[in-house]
């Protein structure tokens, strides 16, 4: 009897003296057990309230179990389907760490096992709950489009899986989310080849276009030109009937208008130089119109008292 009371009490000393840490960056929970050193008594499980960093007394059957909150950053390509069956591949990358919030350690603690000693990690984590929830985003934004359709709305199509996922893990309430970054979706090279044409005739569509307007635009240039000629041809040709008309009734103006120009003609010519100037020769000026005067009546012909 003695000795078993000797060795409860050297038990229960060393079971006071063992301790464990709680690492920065990490929540815990104290898991009991039970053994010879207490009789095997205890061994209730999880029990206590959820250990933030630092150190604390545990005893012999007494461990810490944790929950790694530090930030993770997980890169990863994802496949997806259309609805037309073509598979494309899209490279996600996201940030996160587990909500360590004391109902959620407890919940995470009671339903996962851990992947390092006592540990669950952020990859574990990972595996759980954010590949998963990803791939479920993709599927449910991608699948009701065909592939043409989700080729011409990428980028419509990468921030309806963004907002889809954030709901989706939202939910669970067991991950934060810091940023999820989601790569333009890669097509089978069949996909890009034919890209690569649209692009082409788009751009050779475009040109025709352009080539057609420019010869559009200079027939309108054209037909305005030759407009333009035919209202200045107008223009003359009803100057010179004008002025035709009036010469006809004033052929005298010629002379006129010539002798009046002749002093600035031979002040001009002479300023030139080297020049012999003479005056004009009065024979070959127009002479004066005279008036027709009445023939005579021919021979035989009745004349008029």
């Amino acid at each position: 009897m003695a000795r078993n009371l000797i060795v409860a009490f050297f038990g229960a000393l060393a079971a006071g003296c063992v301790t464990g840490d709680v690492p920065q960056a990490h929540r815990g929970q104290v898991f009991e057990k039970t053994g010879f050193w207490v009789f095997y008594s205890g061994g209730k499980g999880f029990t206590g309230e959820i250990l933030s960093p630092g150190t604390y007394r545990t005893g012999v059957y007494k461990d810490i179990h944790l929950i790694d909150c530090s930030m993770v950053g997980e890169n990863e390509p994802l496949a997806a389907v259309t609805k037309d069956g073509v598979q494309f591949g899209l490279e996600i990358n996201v940030r996160f760490s587990a909500d360590c919030s004391p109902e959620t350690v407890k919940h995470m603690l009671t339903t996962l096992i851990p992947d390092r000693e006592l540990t669950i990690t952020g990859k574990k984590l990972y595996e759980i709950y954010v590949r998963p929830t990803i791939s479920e985003a993709v599927l449910q934004v991608v699948s009701p489009y065909k592939t043409m359709e989700l080729n011409d709305k990428r980028q419509e199509i990468l921030t309806a899986i963004r907002k889809r996922f954030l709901e989706l893990i939202e939910a669970k309430q067991m991950i934060r989310v810091y940023e999820l970054t989601l790569s333009k979706p890669q097509f089978p090279p069949a996909i890009d080849a034919a890209n690569v044409d649209r692009a082409v005739q788009a751009v050779m569509r475009d040109k025709a276009i352009a080539e057609r307007e420019r010869v559009k635009a200079e027939i309108e240039t054209s037909a305005m030109r030759r407009q333009l000629a035919e209202n200045e041809g107008e223009e003359v040709a009803a100057k010179i009937d004008k002025v035709g008309a009036a010469l006809r009734r004033n052929p005298q103006f010629l002379q006129y208008d010539l002798q009046d120009k002749l002093p600035d003609i031979y002040r001009g010519a002479g300023a030139a130089g080297n020049m012999i100037i003479t005056a004009p020769n009065p024979t070959i000026m127009m002479p004066p119109k005279l008036p027709v005067p009445p023939q005579a009546p021919a021979a035989g012909a009745p004349s008029r008292r």
